[in-house]
């Protein structure tokens, strides 16, 4: 409090030497038309501002008793008014703030003079209303100084500044501990200037700056004295105090400006967050891994223990990183002063496993730190791994024999029954091609957006890596479009294909066949609906594919040719067909595995598999209850009864074109 008020004296002090005898009349005179509210010019950017001088507040202001010509030299001796309409900005470091100027100059704000957006004096003090740093309602006291400051770093138009990038600073200050500290009025919260510096501010850069990466620790400890002395004492203090710029210091891991509470879920030291986000960033790089030799394994380690896992599923009690190695002073497992060196690292569990002894204690560390620990789970691990190929594999192959055999009877069954030709060898053709096309493209597309994935691994072992990948996926791609031009043709161009088209085609009729449909199966009527060549679900598949295939298309192009594309559409473009791309596969991925499959395969009518897609045949039975009025149709064109004759040993299998 002393040191304030010795602060007070000296500015009034200083206020009182450039005080000027001839104040008083110089105000009067100049207040004569700059009381008017109404008074107006035009500033050095050409923009219209206002000219009007509060002489109260002027009167309240630390510069009370000084005349208007103290800081405006141009006004000094001039005898005519009004005088010229573009005057000289005063220069508060002429002749009062010398100090202050010369310090002021040499920080980033003052090096910045050239710029149009850097502050002046009066940016952050005033102009005539300047009040002392004390006063509640200055506007560099710590409670306003936040505000002040945003009127810069507050902009949208800093992003394009050449000495500026972030602008919402003041956005993510607001919403940390710091802000809410001033707000509650406790006088050890940091503003602006107990971080950056006032009238030294300087950039991050600059070796000399308050938050230059070397600086920080240092700058945090005017407040935090003790863990400064902490994090002194751990291996990343000290790394850093002899330079080596990849140790972590407090911004690192607390973050900037948007300083958060511990147990506030958004802080990236919660211990939900902390080992991914915070110790994972350096622990988990391959190359600070590499550089310092920290062990490849030590960060995924943790994530696949119990404590890792726990934290991803949303524990808040199970151990983080630094429940084990401590905060701020942490230490190598070398140094007896360590939470985890052999002497102390029981204790350490015992914080949380209170009965815990020195064997559970060892059990439970990174695998590196033991390596007999590692040859043993390797072993255990690889025993495991044999065994559920050699069991998994026997159990899959004896669940495969016992389809096999059911698909052996069910073609036993229904290769001596009447059939019909339901599709022509050559539409056979066109569905195993989208098969195939459709096959390929969905496991090499999910291969690329999910590469960690298991049966990606299969992929790489088979040599399908990246550049394989793509190649197979635009061929399938290629392929695809092939048998949607060839289908075109068929539509258009022959006469089953016509009909095909026509019996496709959405009519009234099939809205009400859903509803009839759903309460036959419901118990609801007894009456199943008659299907004709093909349903409701047969034509809405037929149509979801004729559109997914033109969208999954065009968008792939696009992906493919971004640069040939982009030179005459919006830039968005190639991210939205990104999207697109990626939700239309897994749409038609899942269309299929539960309504396509479903209905040739699963359906307890069809179970083990529908032979129609290999053989292009269905039985008259099967026609006849699946699909009864095409068998009426068929029946007036007098085509299946010659599949029911009498001489039945003596017919072969009728085609029905």
């Amino acid at each position: 409090m002393k040191v304030l008020k010795l602060l007070g004296a000296f500015t009034l002090a200083a206020s009182l030497i450039c005080f000027s005898a001839h104040g008083q009349d110089d105000n009067e005179t100049c207040l004569a038309c700059h009381e008017d509210p109404d008074l107006t010019g035009i500033n050095s950017k050409g923009v219209e501002v206002s000219m009007y001088v509060n002489a109260a507040a002027m009167n309240a202001s630390v510069h009370s008793g000084m005349g208007c010509v103290d800081c405006h030299a141009d006004l000094r001796g001039i005898e005519e008014y009004p005088h010229k309409e573009r005057l000289a900005s005063a220069d508060c470091s002429s002749e009062c703030h010398v100090e202050a100027g010369q310090v002021f100059k040499s920080s980033a704000h003052g090096l910045a003079v050239h710029n149009p957006n850097a502050p002046t004096c009066a940016s952050c003090h005033d102009s005539h209303n300047t009040l002392s740093q004390l006063h509640p309602e200055a506007w560099t006291s710590p409670k306003k100084l936040p505000y002040t400051c945003s009127r810069c770093h507050h902009k949208q138009v800093l992003t394009d500044d050449p000495d500026v990038r972030i602008t919402d600073s003041f956005d993510r200050y607001m919403r940390g501990i710091h802000a809410e500290g001033i707000a509650k009025g406790i006088g050890s919260a940091a503003s602006c200037d107990d971080c950056h510096g006032m009238h030294n501010l300087k950039k991050a850069s600059d070796p000399a700056s308050m938050v230059n990466k070397m600086n920080i620790p240092s700058t945090c400890s005017k407040c935090h004295n003790d863990i400064y002395i902490q994090y002194n004492r751990g291996i990343h203090g000290k790394a850093l105090a002899l330079g080596i710029l990849d140790s972590p210091n407090c911004a690192d891991c607390h973050g900037e400006h948007e300083i958060l509470e511990i147990d506030n879920p958004g802080s990236p030291v919660n211990a939900s967050n902390l080992s991914d986000y915070v110790c994972g960033k350096c622990h988990n790089d391959p190359l600070i891994v590499e550089k310092f030799g920290l062990g490849d394994d030590r960060f995924t380690s943790y994530q696949d223990s119990y404590h890792g896992l726990a934290i991803h599923g949303g524990s808040i009690k199970a151990a983080n990183c630094a429940s084990c190695h401590k905060a701020h002073d942490i230490l190598p497992s070398a140094n007896p002063a360590s939470s985890i060196h052999p002497n102390n690292l029981t204790a350490t569990c015992q914080k949380c496993h209170i009965n815990a002894n020195y064997a559970f204690a060892s059990s439970y560390t990174h695998k590196t730190a033991y390596a007999q620990f590692n040859r043993l789970d390797n072993i255990v691990k690889w025993i495991y791994i044999v065994a559920i190929v050699l069991i998994v594999g026997a159990m899959l192959t004896h669940n495969l024999i016992i389809l096999g055999r059911y698909l052996i009877l069910k073609s036993r069954a229904t290769k001596a029954q009447p059939k019909v030709q339901r599709f022509s060898g050559n539409m056979v053709y066109q569905h195993m091609i989208v098969t195939i096309a459709f096959i390929v493209l969905v496991i090499t597309g999910f291969a690329l957006r999910y590469p960690d994935a298991w049966w990606v691994s299969v992929l790489n072992f088979f040599g399908i890596f990246e550049n394989a990948r793509s190649v197979i996926h635009r061929i399938a791609a290629f392929l695809l479009l092939y048998i949607s031009a060839h289908h075109a043709l068929f539509l258009f161009f022959t006469k089953r294909g016509r009909y095909q088209f026509k019996e496709l085609l959405p009519v009234k009729n099939d809205i009400a066949q859903i509803f009839q449909n759903l309460r036959y199966h419901l118990g609801m009527i007894d009456e199943k609906p008659k299907f004709g060549f093909y349903d409701y679900t047969m034509k809405a598949e037929y149509w979801a594919l004729v559109w997914g295939t033109f969208v999954m298309a065009f968008t792939g192009f696009i992906l493919w040719y971004p640069t040939f594309f982009t030179s005459f559409l919006p830039p968005w473009v190639v991210k939205i067909s990104e999207t697109i791309h990626f939700y239309e596969a897994w749409l038609a991925t899942l269309a299929i595995a539960i309504f396509h499959f479903f209905f040739v395969m699963f359906h307890p009518e069809q179970y083990p598999m529908s032979f129609t897609w290999l053989t292009g045949k269905m039985t008259v039975s099967e026609v006849q209850l699946h699909h009864p009025a095409w068998y009426e149709e068929l029946k007036q064109q007098k085509q299946v009864e010659q599949s029911l004759g009498s001489d039945a040993d003596s017919k072969t299998e009728e085609t029905v074109t």
